[in-house]
């Protein structure tokens, strides 16, 4: 029986429109009547996160920002912090990549320096809270930082990620998006924060279901039994899932759980 669902939101939960199935919000209710728990796993801040599901705020998990801090009913379960000396390392080299914009991602707020308005209104869509800051290390300072993303204007796979892939043995740097880099530390992703979930609540890898289409949710595929691909997923997620769902235009998740737990909206 599976007692537990986590979805990614870009390219899973929604479309490409950036909009969410109306019958999502529903579907989560039904699923909480039958004893499911449902968890957001994405590399978004949880202020984004908590504005797009304020109807259902009380009745969802938070992953956020890759698994790297969790929230439930306002209240923050835990929060991997990465070493200020770990920042300053990676800041300085993303510094020196061009087309790259270095943002730090905090439990109060995002930090950023730049004002490139592509850059700015990429930052707008995945952060609800950030300040543009002079030194975005010293804003660092006064708050916990758990996660550094890129945002790379020529390709993230080729250019940024390129350069920062040989650090992967000390820190998770993975691909989020196509003009998104991610880096934590090495014992955080998503899959983690989903296996802390389990622990917490007693559920196995059996029984619990998880949708993704990006590489940030390889380790959230190997947390789960029921790990379904996208049908827009990265090739390379796709090997490693045990099922496929339709695409994000398809309203692939809401539709495989109606047909999974036989929900009536």
């Amino acid at each position: 029986m599976i007692k537990l669902v986590i979805a990614d939101m870009d390219g899973t939960l929604l479309n490409s429109r950036h909009e969410l199935s109306d019958r999502l919000f529903p579907t989560i209710k039904k699923l909480k009547e039958k004893g499911v728990r449902f968890a957001v796993a994405s590399g978004r801040q949880y202020y984004n996160l908590y504005s797009i599901f304020e109807e259902i705020k009380d009745d969802i998990y938070f992953l956020c920002e890759n698994g790297t801090i969790a929230f439930y009913r306002d209240e923050k379960i835990y929060i991997n912090e990465i070493e200020y000396s770990t920042l300053e390392k990676y800041v300085k080299e993303i510094r020196s990549i061009d087309g790259a914009y270095p943002i730090l991602c905090g439990e109060k707020a995002a930090y950023i320096e730049d004002s490139d308005e592509e850059f700015l209104d990429n930052t707008k869509l995945y952060y609800k809270k950030y300040e543009k800051v002079d030194d975005i290390l010293e804003a660092a300072k006064q708050d916990k930082i758990c996660k550094i993303a890129v945002y790379d204007r020529i390709d993230a796979e080729s250019n940024s990620y390129e350069r920062l892939k040989q650090y992967n043995d000390r820190n998770m740097i993975v691909l989020s998006g196509k003009a998104w880099v991610d880096i934590m530390n090495l014992n955080a992703n998503k899959g983690q924060a989903i296996q802390t979930l389990q622990k917490q609540f007693g559920i196995t890898r059996e029984e619990s279901m998880a949708f993704g289409d990006y590489l940030n949710d390889y380790e959230m595929m190997q947390a789960c039994h029921y790990s379904y691909a996208m049908a827009n997923a990265h090739e390379r997620l796709k090997v490693i899932c045990n099922y496929e769902a339709k695409s994000n235009d398809e309203d692939g998740v809401v539709e495989k759980l109606i047909e999974v737990f036989n929900l009536e909206l």
